[in-house]
């Protein structure tokens, strides 16, 4: 691939990325504007963060068979429109149409969730960490901006919750006109020749490596949308204003940025990437501890340092995971599909169950103490698929054995 075709791409990339997140993270710092313009409770409020999740877990498993057909160019592109076309519906419509809208964004983004890990084992197989870094760590930050500009744009800009959330509409469109070169590649992910047929036609599904993968996927990314979507609902609990709240979801993914940039990296410079899994996750919990009993303004920054850390290194290493564990592009996409989809649908249930929690209880106390145990969940799932492994090497034993 020319230099010139690999900035194009890598800048496409970037941009997707910019879109994969800030839809979603922009609406948890204003969801008390939504709440009140609908009456919602508070579980159904989380539903809004939850909804995305499920079509991620539905949709995912087919992007890969509409890829094939398609190939990559034309199947982001469509993911795009979908993005641009659900938040329209989302801004301007009725409670319905927030939920429709929400959804219609949530195949769009599936779309880039499968399709980004595999193009980088495709076309950046010798520079996986480093490709690895640059999306996720774009993505990120993107997030922190969603998280942060929501409130300021509507107190000082004077925009209505409807305005804020569809500004990201802009983005989306930008996007779109930086992706075009790629329509001119027609190429699928393509398959990789040089395994076995009967690899070939073994079910990812079947491996207990990709399993444990998918389960690092689902766990972080529970952890992540349940903070994204309560995390200002949290802090003003404990007394403090909405703007520090939407302040504090800003610093608690900008703080992570480092991490989410150096862990895939790092990662990547060994064969087993358990001792770097774990300590992502260590400080993860070591700052939802603090999280649990801290009050005061400095000492919740404090917390909310180790929170982020924690979270931009488990973010970038499941994203890592799914490339390094795969010994080809194909493997890379059924992977994927399988991380996003079963991951994702276990991820669905967070927002909604503390929500609800949080109803029946009317403290934030027990929904905190359950975040600390899928940490510790996380740090059991790092260890299995942190082992020097891909998922080929049981799905090979398996067909020795039934021969």
């Amino acid at each position: 691939m020319k230099k010139s075709t690999k900035i194009f791409l890598i800048l496409g990339i970037i941009f997707i990325s910019f879109n994969l997140r800030a839809p979603i993270t922009s609406v948890g710092s204003i969801i008390n504007l939504i709440k009140g313009q609908f009456n919602l409770s508070n579980s159904i409020a989380g539903f809004i963060t939850t909804v995305p999740l499920i079509i991620f877990a539905i949709f995912s498993p087919f992007v890969s068979k509409i890829n094939s057909k398609l190939g990559y160019g034309k199947t982001m592109m469509g993911g795009l429109a979908f993005i641009f076309i659900g938040e329209l519906i989302r801004s301007y419509t009725n409670a319905l149409g927030l939920f429709l809208g929400t959804a219609i964004i949530g195949i769009g983004i599936a779309i880039g969730n499968v399709l980004i890990p595999s193009i980088i084992k495709l076309k950046f197989s010798k520079n996986t960490g480093v490709i690895t870094s640059i999306y996720t760590t774009s993505m990120c930050i993107l997030a922190a901006v969603g998280s942060g500009i929501s409130v300021p744009l509507v107190n000082k800009f004077n925009l209505s919750w409807r305005n804020s959330l569809c500004i990201w509409s802009i983005l989306t469109l930008i996007t779109v006109f930086i992706w075009i070169p790629q329509l001119k590649n027609n190429n699928q992910v393509k398959m990789s020749n040089n395994n076995t047929e009967n690899k070939q036609n073994s079910s990812i599904w079947k491996s207990p490596l990709a399993w444990w993968v998918t389960l690092f996927m689902g766990i972080q990314s529970l952890i992540f949308y349940c903070l994204v979507a309560w995390l200002p609902s949290i802090i003003i609990s404990k007394g403090m204003s909405s703007e520090f709240a939407g302040t504090m979801s800003f610093l608690f993914q900008l703080v992570g940025l480092p991490a989410t940039l150096l862990f895939p990296i790092i990662a990547d410079k060994f064969k087993n990437q358990r001792g770097i899994a774990t300590l992502s996750s260590a400080i993860y919990f070591v700052g939802m501890i603090f999280l649990m009993v801290f009050k005061s303004t400095s000492l919740i920054i404090i917390s909310l340092i180790f929170v982020g850390i924690g979270m931009g290194g488990s973010i970038s290493l499941a994203i890592a995971f799914i490339a390094l564990r795969s010994p080809n592009d194909k493997k890379a996409t059924e992977l994927s599909g399988m991380a996003q989809s079963a991951g994702y649908a276990f991820a669905a249930i967070g927002p909604f169950m503390l929500g609800f929690i949080f109803d029946f209880t009317s403290s934030w106390m027990i929904p905190l103490i359950i975040l600390n145990f899928c940490i510790l969940l996380l740090i059991g799932c790092g260890l299995k698929c942190g082992k020097n492994e891909v998922v080929d090497d049981f799905l090979e034993d398996l067909t020795v054995e039934k021969c």
